[in-house]
């Protein structure tokens, strides 16, 4: 690896360490980080101009950097690589400081249809359940009630006055195991709406165990959403992205099929959170009737 940094980016590290995210290395104080490339290619370049366009506007993530013949992606046995310079790394992210982040408006972009999304995403799942499940008998004895909770966030979502509400740099995922590496990666970035980033931390937060009633009342309380932006937000609460990104994993040999039980146990007690915010907007929202949440 030393030999390709060297050739590719005329850099002469004395270590390089390796990590389970890639290799990192120092020079003169700055810390470069060289990570494997698992997105789309046909997405690079305009991650590449995305970044360069925050770090003009003088909102920091990480820099990519280009290789000797001007290109984004180096190829290293075969496999496309992507070196940034990283100024955040171990510290472990908070709700603040995701918070922190989300206060840059994104250029204007189309809104993004969840909806529609999520819809199709349901329905690929429901054709690959059809055709694996008999492999998982874990995930198919719990699958039709994670499905009938992603139709009960779909149909909440569709069922919105949609209005225009600001939308900015947030996230693909974003959990309690995260560092600022993660939340300053814009190779991890989307352009969505706010409530998208506060919902998966809370949901990764649950579901490793810990108590989310603190930062939740914490975001509901400070945040100032419009209406439309608070039943987006319970319907990203209610979507089980949780469930179907361990799925996604145990369908394709990185997780074993017990690791679905540490969701499966927690049904009961995670419904009692929707129930409570529900109830809890039904103080000051006009709110669609969810019969289950009554």
């Amino acid at each position: 690896m030393k030999n390709a940094i060297n050739y590719y980016y005329n850099l002469y590290p004395e270590n390089i360490h390796q990590t389970e995210k890639g290799y990192y290395f120092i020079i003169n104080n700055t810390r470069y980080f060289l990570i494997k490339y698992l997105g789309d290619l046909k997405e690079i370049q305009s991650i590449y101009e995305m970044q360069l366009y925050l770090l003009n506007q003088n909102f920091y993530v990480h820099p990519i950097i280009l290789n000797t013949q001007n290109q984004i992606l180096t190829y290293i046995n075969n496999e496309p690589y992507i070196l940034m310079i990283t100024i955040h790394y171990n510290n472990k992210i908070n709700i603040n400081d995701i918070i922190s982040f989300l206060n840059f408006t994104a250029s204007k972009t189309p809104s993004p249809n969840w909806g529609e999304l999520w819809s199709q995403k349901n329905d690929y799942l429901e054709y690959q359940i059809s055709m694996l499940g008999q492999k998982h008998p874990l995930i198919r004895e719990s699958f039709s009630y994670y499905i009938g909770l992603g139709e009960t966030a779909i149909a909440l979502v569709n069922s919105l006055e949609k209005t225009n509400v600001p939308l900015v740099y947030a996230h693909r995922r974003l959990g309690i195991n995260d560092t600022w590496y993660d939340l300053y990666n814009s190779l991890n970035l989307t352009i969505d709406y706010q409530v998208r980033d506060i919902a998966e931390y809370l949901k990764s937060q649950f579901f490793n165990g810990q108590d989310i009633e603190g930062d939740l009342a914490y975001y509901l309380n400070s945040a100032k959403l419009s209406t439309y932006e608070y039943m987006l937000f319970l319907a990203r609460l209610i979507y089980p992205t949780y469930y179907f990104d361990l799925y996604e994993e145990i369908i394709t040999d990185r997780a074993s099929d017990e690791e679905i039980k540490k969701i499966i146990t927690k049904v009961d007690d995670y419904e009692k959170i929707i129930k409570k915010i529900y109830q809890y907007y039904k103080t000051f929202l006009p709110v669609q009737r969810i019969e289950w949440l009554e």
